[in-house]
């Protein structure tokens, strides 16, 4: 793999794990406003808004970690 590629690859997946965090930020702040706002129903909806948050927490937080854990390059002796 040349140097050139090299830089590409690396560049895609930052900016992936960056699109990981930032997407999953988003369904976070949905599913919070879902849980506790008067959106779909007085009171808010549990239901919905609680499953929607969890998605979103791994997204943001684990996924990115088990990727990078998964794409890192192995220890050169």
């Amino acid at each position: 793999m040349t140097r050139d590629e090299q830089e590409r690859l690396e560049r895609s997946r930052f900016a992936i794990l960056s699109a990981a965090r930032a997407s999953g930020a988003v369904v976070m702040l949905i599913g919070l406003w879902i849980w506790h706002g008067n959106i779909l129903r007085e009171g808010g909806f549990v239901a919905l808004g609680g499953p929607l948050f969890v998605l979103g927490f791994f997204q943001s937080l684990i996924l990115p970690q088990i990727l990078a854990r998964k794409w890192r390059s192995p220890r050169q002796p």
